[in-house]
């Protein structure tokens, strides 16, 4: 049986705003924003404890399994249904997720798949979405302790401009907490501002002594805009933000996954390391039902 869900108390560091704009221009783009960005106050991180008696054991030194999935607002059935239709994805111990819904007075979709399944959840809502929110989550077959919201920059992108927000947990792997964080981007920035809106995430885990990872939804496309709105193409996206992660002590080891979006054989997921060997990485690419492919990797200390 599960335990009950809990509703923690919002815990979030400010990344600050993402230029020093004129007063008009801030209150014009609050505007703008204002159904997606909601008061931070009201937007509690979500959690759902599983029973010890419902999580799998490992043993001892084996590699832990973790995945990464932009879900583009599935529900929980339909998210269930995904982790089990493909035997690797299927054995992933810990899933980052993002683009997940939760509607009022509900679970999220991640949660709710906790709940029903027998997994530890944390959700973490980024901006209001049709009565609820849109947000970032962590499943894990293992416990989640010292959950945190970390407020990343935000950027007024023309279209869909939103509250962003790194979901941060630790979990335990062979006797030893490892920080773990689930990010989703803005898609339509450039280099400088995607380095900009990640730094907090680097600058948690540079409090953190002890091994990290980060995995989530880079949005690195290939293009460069002009005013957040026109694209041009430009190969520079994923290699400006991995030299940045690299300069802030962690690794890049997927950077050979291949595509992980339908379209346009975009790279737009990552997975970034700290004290942690990467054994091997796949896409899944049979699994559709986002417009993004999952990733996993088998992560060792």
């Amino acid at each position: 049986m599960l335990g009950a869900a809990r509703h923690g108390t919002w815990r979030a560091r400010r990344g600050g705003m993402a230029n020093a704009l004129p007063a008009a221009v801030l209150a014009a783009a609050a505007v703008l924003a204002a159904c997606r960005h909601p008061d931070p106050t009201n937007l509690a991180v979500e959690a759902v404890v599983a029973s010890a008696a419902r999580l799998p054991t490992a043993a001892a030194g084996e590699p832990l399994r973790v995945a990464t999935y932009n879900i583009h607002h599935i529900d929980g059935d339909r998210l269930a249904a995904a982790l089990v239709a493909d035997p690797d994805l299927a054995a992933a111990q810990v899933i980052f997720l993002q683009e997940v819904v939760r509607p009022r007075d509900a679970d999220s979709a991640a949660c709710a798949v906790g709940r029903r399944h027998g997994w530890h959840c944390a959700y973490a809502p980024g901006h209001g979405l049709d009565g609820g929110s849109l947000g970032v989550a962590i499943l894990s077959r293992r416990p989640l302790v010292d959950v945190e919201a970390i407020e990343l920059p935000y950027f007024n992108v023309r279209f869909n401009a939103g509250r962003r927000v790194a979901l941060a947990v630790t979990v335990e792997v062979g006797g030893t907490a490892v920080r773990m964080y689930s990010v989703h981007l803005d898609n339509r920035l450039n280099p400088g501002e995607r380095i900009r809106q990640l730094a907090p995430v680097f600058d948690d885990a540079g409090r953190w002594d002890g091994p990290a990872l980060i995995a989530g939804d880079m949005n690195t496309s290939p293009f460069v805009w002009l005013g957040h709105v026109v694209p041009v193409p430009a190969g520079v996206q994923d290699d400006r933000l991995e030299g940045f992660v690299r300069s802030r002590g962690f690794t890049t080891p997927v950077v050979a996954s291949g595509p992980t979006h339908q379209w346009l054989s975009m790279r737009l997921d990552a997975i970034y390391a700290r004290g942690l060997r990467v054994l091997a990485y796949a896409v899944e690419h049979d699994v559709r039902v986002s417009d993004h492919l999952p990733m996993w990797a088998d992560v060792t200390l």
